[in-house]
């Protein structure tokens, strides 16, 4: 089963949150925070602590010079923790611990093989300059890794519980992952489900229950979900298990724009679409760096001790090369050089 080669590496408190619900559903987790404070309340059995970290307080650079000084614990503590093929790494981008150490952690799990799941929550509105400037960099950072497989942005503008943000995203990646077809017509099987997942760029899941099984259900169970907006069409692939034979793929491209491939499925109970291969919502993105910037500005540098970091925003490359680990190149200074980049 597909879902016994995946397995969760949970960052920071809000990772940590997506990474409880993966726990309740079945699957392995391990948790990764610099703050006792927050392991303490995972109900789970793997829980790494970063040595001598006390929590962050939103300082992405802390969390990174910690992580440089106990390089040889990290490393142990994750590859015994985590062995499986198919990595879902859920952070919070706009904090300290999980926003600060994870596209170092994902660029070095993706060169050592793994196929690294990004699940990335997007501050909201509402949260602050210092929140913003630190998902602004975050993405500035991930956008240049090659590699990684399918990105989730999940968009706390969405829904004011981000709870119900969280619970409603596993809930549909664990129906997308254990889709079981078996119809005379068409299936989608196991291989077509791990291309989706290794597809470089954005992915959007889709799921509504049989007696909404419609085209428009579907569209909007989309457009209206948990995620940052589509800001350009046509996804590399478009995966669609439904319950309701009516519903025709081609009929979705209006509304998604006409992909590379498709695969189709049909279920006895749930619809659900899978969108791969989307580029980067640079518009929302862009919103982060206009709300710190116009903070800085507007209380005029006086309690700022450091000017804000602006990386440039790259866009994700779509191209992906198989990646053998070599015996001869230490993990350890894989990681140690990310760190210090």
């Amino acid at each position: 089963m597909l879902k016994e080669q995946i397995e969760v590496l949970a960052l920071g408190a809000c990772g940590g949150n997506i990474g409880m619900k993966f726990f309740e559903y079945g699957y392995r987790v391990a948790f990764i925070n610099s703050s006792l404070e927050d392991l303490a309340v995972i109900k789970a059995p793997i829980k790494i602590h970063i040595k001598g970290g006390e929590g962050c307080a939103k300082n992405r650079q802390t969390i990174k010079e910690l992580a440089v000084n106990s390089i040889e614990d990290i490393i142990r503590d994750i590859t015994t923790a985590i062995t499986a093929k198919y990595i879902v790494i859920p952070v919070g981008i706009g904090g300290g611990s999980g926003s600060g150490i994870a596209p170092s952690l994902i660029s070095f799990l993706a060169s050592m093989g793994h196929i690294c799941i990004p699940v990335l929550v997007f501050p909201s509105k509402h949260e602050s300059a210092k929140t913003c400037e630190n998902a602004w960099n975050f993405m500035a950072e991930i956008s240049q890794i090659k590699n990684i497989g399918s990105m989730f942005l999940l968009d706390n503008d969405k829904n004011e519980d981000k709870f119900a943000i969280n619970n409603k995203f596993v809930k549909d990646f664990d129906s997308f992952v254990n889709i079981h077809n078996e119809s005379a017509i068409s299936n989608m099987d196991t291989r077509e489900k791990k291309l989706l997942l290794e597809t470089v760029g954005i992915s959007i899941i889709g799921r509504v229950s049989k007696s909404k099984s419609s085209t428009t259900d579907l569209i909007e169970s989309i457009v209206n979900g948990v995620y940052a907006p589509i800001e350009n069409k046509h996804p590399r692939y478009i995966g669609l298990s439904t319950s309701n034979q009516s519903i025709k793929i081609s009929d979705l491209y209006n509304s998604f724009g006409e992909p590379y491939d498709s695969f189709v499925g049909y279920s006895k109970y749930t619809s659900i679409i899978f969108l791969a291969g989307l580029q980067l919502p640079h518009q929302r993105i862009e919103k982060f760096k206009n709300k710190f910037e116009e903070t800085v500005q507007n209380i005029n540098n006086t309690i700022i001790q450091q000017p804000p970091t602006i990386q440039p925003l790259q866009s994700l490359s779509f191209s992906r090369e198989e990646v053998k680990p070599s015996a001869s190149v230490n993990p350890r200074d894989i990681l140690l050089g990310l760190l210090n980049n």
